[in-house]
């Protein structure tokens, strides 16, 4: 078993407690807001895009904790998320509240900044006075909004998506999505046909989120059917296939699989899903190995504790001396 690097520099913060991680990646999309509009307006742009994708993610982050859940955020190219952990099942009322909070504290927070610096954010003459204005209310309000959309995987469809759950449950989110697709496809057939292509690129990547979210049971069902069972080497995908094989009681299968999974990619999710393994088995004393590499490979901060946190099967190893006390006290 090959032990991983600990990271030198993880660019990890802690915003109102939120462990917050800033990839590469974002630094990389903000630079190019910055060289695609004229100067100073990019800056601008950048900054204001910066900012409230930042305020966008705490809103989520923010009503998850009220409702008792452990959170954190990770920005990156074009893609800002807030992870949660709920400490027990939310209530579909509070799936909803977490979809729109982001938006919703998006929203508030730039039309006031707007309204303290003298500027209407309902008038257009008043919004276009300037680069910081001009940049305030794409950022913080047009973009805020384009989310509410009620088509996953926007918030708009999230929000959508956990009313017409908690009254179809089972079928709820499948519905919601697959009517998302239908009408994002026509939504960007009508560009196309107008001439009007704004949007299209916009289109295009919730169209490709959308099938990779439908085809995702087909891929795993097929995959666990094949008796040449192999990691892929993508550890989203692979620690959730360990799962589902040590679900399906096969504790010793998982272990062999999640260990090779982490051999391809060292990620904290396979190490996770091995140490888990190990449990079923019995043998603490690998899974309180497994767990420690876990902690050592997260690239996001907190993330391993949200794991933890979630799983219950570690209550024996409380008190060893190879395992950290800090697991079990932050809960």
């Amino acid at each position: 078993m090959r032990s991983p690097t600990r990271q030198t520099s993880r660019n990890v913060f802690n915003v109102f407690g939120f462990p917050t991680t800033v990839k590469p990646g974002f630094g990389v999309f903000l630079a190019f807001l910055i060289f695609l509009y004229p100067f100073p307006l990019g800056l601008w742009m950048a900054g204001a895009v910066g900012i409230f994708t930042l305020i966008h993610e705490l809103g989520h982050a923010l009503a998850a904790r009220m409702s008792g859940c452990t959170a954190s955020i990770s920005l990156d190219f074009m893609v800002a998320y807030a992870s949660y952990e709920p400490r027990s099942p939310l209530t579909w009322g509070q799936k909803a509240r977490i979809a729109i909070a982001g938006s919703s504290l998006q929203i508030t927070c730039a039309i006031a900044v707007l309204l303290l610096n003298s500027t209407n954010p309902f008038s257009r003459a008043d919004i276009t006075i300037s680069d910081a204005t001009i940049s305030i209310w794409w950022a913080g309000i047009a973009l805020g909004v384009l989310n509410l959309v009620p088509l996953l995987p926007l918030d708009g469809g999230a929000f959508v998506a956990s009313i017409v759950e908690h009254f179809m449950p089972g079928r709820g989110t499948d519905i919601v999505l697959k009517t998302s697709a239908a009408l994002t496809a026509l939504l960007f057939g009508l560009c196309i046909v107008s001439g009007n292509t704004e949007l299209a690129p916009l289109l295009v990547f919730m169209l490709f989120m959308q099938y990779q979210t439908l085809v995702a049971p087909e891929r795993q069902e097929k995959y666990l059917s094949n008796p040449a069972l192999s990691p892929e080497g993508d550890p989203e995908f692979d620690s959730v296939i360990a799962a589902s094989i040590l679900s399906a009681g096969d504790a010793a299968k998982a272990l062999r699989f999640a260990t090779e999974a982490y051999r391809l990619c060292p990620a904290d999710s396979n190490a996770f899903q091995a140490a888990r393994s190990a449990m079923k088995l019995e043998d603490h004393s690998l899974a309180a190995q497994w767990l420690n590499i876990s902690e050592l490979s997260q690239f996001d901060s907190g993330r391993f504790q949200i794991l933890f946190n979630h799983a219950t099967e570690f209550a024996p190893l409380r008190g060893r001396n190879d395992v950290s006390d800090e697991w079990f006290t932050n809960r």
